[in-house]
Parts: C-alpha cells; structure tokens; sequence
C-alpha cells in the first residue's frame, strides 16, 4: 500500500523527521511541507529526494488545492502559450488569440521574464513605457483581461509585489 500524499510541518524536529522522511521516500510518496517561512522552500524540497511542494501558512483553500492536486500529479498539462510579433498575437496550443494592443504589450513583458516575479511598476515601465507610476490599476485590468483569454492559470499574482508567467 501506497500512502497518497503526507502533509508535514515543515517545524518538526529534524531527528523525528528523516526517519519519517526515508520510508515515504522509499513508498514514492509525495509529501507537502507546511512552513510559516516562505524563505525556507527551497531547502524545504531538498531535504526529500521524491515529489514534494511547500505550502506557506497563511494559505487559502484554493492555494491548498492546487497544491494537492501538483502533489499528486493531477494537474493538467500546461498548455502551450507563444507570440508572434509580426502578426501580434498569441497563440495558445497553436491556436491564434486576438489581443489588444496594450495586452499584447503586457504578455511579451511577462514573457520576457517568464516564472520570475514582476512588480506591477516593472510591467507598466516594460509594456507601456510609463515613467512615473503614481496610483493605477491598469497593470490588474489587463492581467484580468489577459487571464480570461489566455487561461486563468497562466498568471500569479505574487502577494503585495505583483504578476508572473507560469511557464513551468
């Protein structure tokens, strides 16, 4: 038998853990960590060699969710997303994808750093050229716009900085 998925918090003691660790390990389980430092995911992942993903506390149901379901490998593939300049679209799985001037604009932005945070006063400065940011919500009209086109998993939103692309 084969346990699903281990959820564990990512406090324990490390001398209670890699006992716990090698066995779920040695069963493929997938384990999520469960940590209230969010500078601790990376090294939270190399302590297990099998599938593992860190959830930092605070989280929302949906945050969960989606974590669970990666564990698992229960998510859908990701689905293909390039532009082309000369004709100015997307095209999602080859398919073409109509964009505004200023989406368009913002989509090569977050595909010039793809999987990288970007503040929303990067996006507005790369897409739009803007100088001085000052109080807008353009950059969140467009990403809106953007998601309903392009999928609404394609962009995070990173806590109090800003958008990325998720290409991975």
């Amino acid at each position: 038998d084969s346990i699903p998925l281990v959820m564990m918090d990512a406090q324990l003691r490390w001398t209670t853990c890699r006992p716990l660790l090698e066995v779920f390990q040695k069963h493929g389980c997938p384990i999520l960590f469960l940590t209230g430092d969010r500078k601790m995911s990376a090294h939270l992942r190399a302590l297990y060699g099998g599938r593992s993903d860190v959830l930092t506390v605070p989280f929302s149901q949906k945050a969960l969710h989606a974590k669970v379901h990666n564990a698992l490998g229960e998510c859908a593939p990701r689905r293909e997303l390039r532009v082309d300049e000369k004709e100015r679209v997307a095209l999602l799985d080859g398919r073409r994808v109509e964009l505004t001037a200023q989406e368009f604009a913002l989509l090569q932005a977050l595909m010039e750093s793809p999987d990288a945070a970007l503040s929303r006063e990067q996006l507005l400065r790369t897409a739009w050229g803007y100088q001085g940011v000052g109080e807008t919500r353009t950059v969140d009209v467009h990403v809106q716009r953007l998601r309903r086109k392009i999928g609404s998993t394609a962009i995070e939103t990173v806590y109090k900085l800003g958008y990325k692309l998720r290409m991975a």
